[in-house]
């Protein structure tokens, strides 16, 4: 069993970690590692299977990352770690998912006297909106280098007061169907009938498999929760000298006053906000769609990634090549995540999981769900020769078991490409060329490194056999991925003779000789055929070259039923 600590304090926390050989579940911010701590920490040489880290007020960041961020536990290549992950949207429906459960009532605590967590986002006005778990520092891990996360357990996070999961889809304003595209007059939603929607899903758990289906909506703007006014307002950010600053109410560029103590919400301005009314049982609630539909659970990590090089905490939305917010639902148990490490101790966090979500994450968000997770981590040195597949890696790689998955965004990198760039990638992000024009990029790239192709070929193998999809157009840096299949396209030494230290497919070793064998067999089956009909099967009906004039006749052969003409098979 991993050894919960005390909130007594750093050094009661390092003796803990110490004595149990660096196990434990960190309970407090206050108890953040010191460089020197994490420096001995990492002197242990045998790998840990039951490091934890528990969801509440002091093991998560809301709404950004940040380099100088002290990490609250340490792991070396080969550990394997449990990580809760708390949604960001549990306030939605306090009563099924935050009321009842201690890590999250410490998350979302909000009364009078204050939150538990006062800044979210990047500069406290909602500028990032995640809830992330960590940062996990990687010993040894340096810039240049690679960290591999096996992604081997998800699973729904129930409220142990219900033994009951619930997650929430938000129909936003940032949606896809409230923006107005290229100019076009915005049909898709009535303007003025914009409205931020919440649909409360319930998760079923049927023969070891999990399901998810709507139990009841509601409109934000005719909910409006009250709450207690936002306090503090400033702050510094825990452990670093920056400081943080919303004296003026705003979020999201809204202006929400405190009046009497109090403040109305008439949107999803600001993260994490309570809707104390019971919304279930609330007048506005709507139940015409409950169990209208019945769909398989598809558990991912939404926001899973590195810490930036960047020298000011970031907005935790738009994704960025060492991960963040990628919203692929191909991260998800069984696969595997390369993310290129920037910062010294790589710098780990993860949070906004979904228990299902399809790609483009059309109306704003997936089915954001409270999930723990269990991970390997290893780190691969760039001093001591990269594997292939991450050889000179500067976005996020997704290996699944039928194909890889390359990770791109309208900006790459989109904190070098702009200036001031947590603002201006709100309306520079929003671009599918852009995003296809890097996914491509990206693509062509990796292929001609991983498989020695020149430009011509990979453009010809991402032609015909890569498929491109839309992963988000929501989180300000559109996202594209690339789909190349393992079976058309196996990497030598990987996909072909098993693990070789990075994830793949394993083929059986005898499978080549089989291979050989029938190809033997079809030729010599073949040429005794082409020895014995020299000139082909003579046709079952009339010759269709008949019909054509003299000029363009073409001598028409039959194989086994299949017909072609001589300037071969279409």
């Amino acid at each position: 069993m991993p050894t919960v600590l005390s909130k007594a304090g750093t050094l009661l926390a390092f003796a803990l970690l110490s004595a149990n050989g660096g196990m434990g579940v960190l309970g407090r911010r206050s108890s953040d590692l010191t460089p020197e701590q994490v420096s001995s920490m990492c002197e242990r040489t045998s790998n840990l299977d039951d490091i934890s880290i528990e969801a509440n007020a002091n093991t998560v960041h809301w709404g950004y990352t940040y380099k100088g961020l002290p990490p609250l536990v340490t792991v070396t290549s080969g550990d394997t770690i449990h990580v809760e992950m708390a949604t960001h949207h549990a306030g939605d429906d306090p009563e099924k998912m935050v009321y009842g459960d201690p890590g999250m009532e410490s998350i979302y605590k909000w009364d009078a006297e204050g939150m538990s967590v006062p800044q979210r986002g990047a500069k406290g006005t909602s500028d990032g909106v995640h809830v992330l778990t960590g940062p996990i520092h990687i010993c040894g891990a340096e810039p240049g280098d690679v960290v591999q996360i096996d992604i081997l357990e998800l699973t729904p996070r129930p409220n142990p007061s219900t033994g009951k999961t619930y997650g929430v889809n938000a129909a936003a304003w940032w949606g896809y169907q409230n923006r107005n595209h290229m100019g076009l007059p915005n049909n898709m939603v009535d303007p003025n009938d914009q409205r931020d929607v919440i649909t409360i899903y319930e998760v079923v758990e049927e023969d070891g498999k999990y399901y998810v289906q709507p139990d009841y909506s509601y409109r934000y703007d005719e909910a409006k929760p009250l709450t207690n006014c936002t306090n503090p307002t400033s702050g510094t950010l825990e452990g670093t000298s920056f400081g943080w600053s919303n004296a003026e109410r705003v979020y999201s560029g809204v202006e929400i006053p405190c009046e009497d103590g109090k403040q109305t919400w008439p949107g999803l301005w600001f993260t994490g906000v309570v809707n104390s009314d019971n919304p279930s049982k609330a007048s506005y609630a709507d139940y015409t769609g409950t169990a209208a539909f019945k769909m398989p659970a598809n558990i991912h990590v939404g926001n899973i990634g590195l810490a930036s090089s960047y020298d000011e905490p970031v907005d935790s939305v738009p994704p960025l090549p060492t991960g963040g917010n990628m919203d692929n639902r191909r991260i998800n148990q069984g696969s595997t995540l390369y993310l290129p490490v920037q910062v010294a101790g790589g710098l780990l966090s993860m949070g906004d999981a979904h228990m299902a979500q399809g790609d483009s994450e059309l109306d704003g968000t997936g089915i954001e769900t409270s999930i723990n997770g269990k991970f390997k981590i290893t780190l691969h040195k760039k001093s001591e020769g990269l594997p292939i597949i991450v050889r000179d890696l500067d976005f996020p790689l997704i290996s699944t078991d039928t194909a890889y998955v390359i990770q791109s965004y309208a900006y790459a990198n989109y904190l070098e490409e702009l200036e001031d760039p947590m603002s201006s990638i709100y309306s520079s992000g929003n671009n599918l060329n852009r995003a296809m024009d890097n996914a491509y990029l990206k693509t062509r790239d990796w292929m001609m490194r991983v498989y020695n192709w020149s430009e011509d070929l990979a453009m010809s193998a991402i032609t015909v056999g890569v498929d491109f999809g839309i992963t988000q157009v929501v989180d300000g840096n559109w996202g594209m991925h690339a789909i190349v299949p393992k079976d058309a396209f196996p990497v030598p030494g990987i996909d072909d003779h098993g693990d070789s230290g990075v994830h793949g497919r394993t083929i059986p070793a005898v499978m080549p000789f089989a291979a050989t064998l029938c190809l033997l067999f079809a030729s010599l089956t073949f040429l005794t055929f082409l020895v014995l009909f020299p000139w082909g099967v003579p046709p079952r009906h009339p010759n269709p070259s008949s019909l054509l004039s003299p000029q363009s006749r073409v001598h028409t052969l039959y194989f086994g039923g299949i017909q072609g003409t001589g300037g071969g098979f279409a």
